[in-house]
């Protein structure tokens, strides 16, 4: 009877569905960023790509190396556009929804003087 519990639990997983009261998800995912290189902070417009960032931002953020982003040109289940934050130094992108933090994605900044 336990194994059988065991299966239940884990279609319930994988599907994102609640069990007993308790709501399982997919973690956010991203799988690419456009451009990801010479970003320019407060001018660059980045597309974030991937899975399970739900349909509106809601609560969810994005950090640019631990810089949290504040303007948004589109936010979807699979793709985020997001201008980079003044501040932002090279790191990881990170896409956090629901208190769940996604993978990270590396990015640049571009160093030289802005035309």
């Amino acid at each position: 009877m336990q194994a059988r519990t065991i299966r239940q639990l884990l279609i319930l997983i994988v599907v994102g569905a609640s069990y007993a009261g308790i709501l399982f998800a997919a973690s956010p995912t991203i799988s690419s960023l456009s451009p990801n290189t010479r970003l320019h902070a407060g001018a660059t417009v980045v597309t974030i790509t991937g899975s399970n960032f739900g349909p509106t931002q809601g609560s969810s953020t994005v950090t640019f190396n631990g810089t949290v982003a504040t303007t948004f040109s589109s936010w979807s289940d699979t793709v985020i556009k997001v201008t980079v934050p003044t501040g932002t130094t090279n790191g990881n992108v990170v896409v956090t929804v629901g208190g769940v933090p996604s993978n990270g994605v590396a990015y640049s900044m571009f160093a030289g003087i802005k035309k």
